[in-house]
């Protein structure tokens, strides 16, 4: 880096990251300028100073605001807002709490702290998979999704699908297999999320590899690629569909709501006696009788109008709506990769509810739909689940 400092504006910082900062010259002029742009707002939002005699300088400042938009630049709530500080030290520090020595540390109480030494040499070495500034931003990324009002619509409701297919190469490193990332990645899940950010961007080609759903996952959640030194943004909708051509898919299946099973009919059936009655005593048109009519009426629209069903097909699903009156009230299909999640709420014996979540990619938003008191999904559904990497939970 140059001894003299920089002026904080965006020629200056134009110059400074063509020569200074590799990922910037990735980048193609829209992007750069957009790049730029968020780094001077990172700046002037957050507090960076300086701990045992470091003096962050305006070079100092730009070089960590840089990182940070390195890894969100393809996200639109990106700038971490739940920190508001960044301490700098000069080396590494001393935890008060523990009385180790640390690099690095992402604390939930709202603050990043940095040793300067070890984020220069995050990228002065390219090629370790070590890389302190976007470690610790990776951790505050997932925090600030969790901690924050502010969060990141897409990252927020696709990360569980990212853990789905993180827990292969989460669990080889837990159980000591062969695998690409570093022992420190098995730590726990927040560790891992942050060694396989560092690898992302220093060799995402052996993510690829080794673990191609996990890399395909990762390059969607954040929505950057980088190929060849050339970074796209705004790729989700590509990705996606080369994440599909790489599911294996499902077998042929419906899953749909019991009629017999829902809410709505025991209702009925309490309802249907005294209906009956009043119906044989009164007649069918008197006013108690009506009365019952229109009550059964209305809990059998209740029930036609959120009868789901889910046709499970080999690369994709296709879910409607609607029993008999209101059938086919809503129809929609959507590809193996854009389901994120299948949660089975257990209600007694032979009784689930389930809840599918998806993305819709033509308007970029995502979808809850319930399926109430379906039977128990067959096993081999379970393993497909898996197998193609789709978070499932149970409760």
């Amino acid at each position: 880096m140059p001894q003299a400092d920089i002026e904080l504006k965006e020629s200056s910082l134009h110059y400074f990251y063509s020569e200074y900062f590799a990922y910037y010259t990735t980048l193609n002029s829209q992007w750069q300028q957009v790049f730029v742009e968020r780094c001077l707002k990172f700046i002037e939002k957050k507090t960076i100073i300086g701990a045992e005699g470091f003096k962050p300088d305006n070079r100092v400042k730009a070089i960590i605001a840089a990182c940070a938009v390195q890894l969100t630049i393809g996200l639109t709530s990106w700038d971490l807002d739940y920190f508001e500080t960044i301490i700098v030290h000069p080396g590494d520090f001393d935890d008060k709490a523990s009385g180790l020595k640390f690099r690095g540390e992402t604390n939930l109480q709202g603050f990043i702290r940095l040793s300067w030494k070890g984020f220069l040499r995050g990228y002065k070495i390219s090629d370790d998979n070590i890389n302190l500034g976007l470690h610790e931003f990776a951790h505050a990324l997932r925090i600030n999704d969790v901690k924050s009002f502010y969060q990141d619509y897409f990252f927020d409701h696709f990360f569980s699908r990212w853990l789905a297919a993180a827990m292969e190469a989460f669990y080889n490193i837990r159980n000591n297999k062969q695998t690409l990332f570093r022992k420190y990645g098995g730590t726990n899940i927040n560790e891992f999320i942050s060694v396989c950010i560092e690898h992302y961007f220093e060799s995402p080609l052996e993510i690829k590899k080794e673990y191609p759903y996990l890399y395909y996952c990762t390059a969607i959640l954040l929505n950057q690629q980088t190929t060849n030194k050339i970074t796209e943004v705004n790729v989700r909708k590509r990705l996606l569909n080369e994440l599909n051509a790489l599911q294996q898919g499902f077998t042929a299946k419906i899953i749909k709501s019991n009629a017999l099973r829902t809410n709505s009919f025991p209702i009925v059936m309490v309802i249907l006696v005294p209906f009956l009655l009043t119906a044989f005593v009164t007649g069918l048109f008197s006013g108690g009788s009506i009365f019952f009519e229109m009550l059964i009426a209305i809990i059998y629209l209740r029930f036609d109008y959120r009868y789901t069903k889910i046709h499970v097909h080999k690369q994709g699903f296709t879910i409607s709506k609607g029993f008999f009156i209101f059938k086919n009230r809503s129809k929609y299909s959507f590809p193996t990769s854009n389901l994120v999640s299948l949660r089975m709420y257990n209600r007694g014996k032979e009784k689930q509810d389930w809840e599918v979540i998806f993305y819709n990619s033509n308007n970029d938003h995502f979808y809850e739909e319930t399926i109430l008191e379906y039977k128990p999904l067959d096993t081999v559904f379970v393993a497909e689940i898996y197998k193609n990497k789709i978070a499932y939970f149970t409760s």
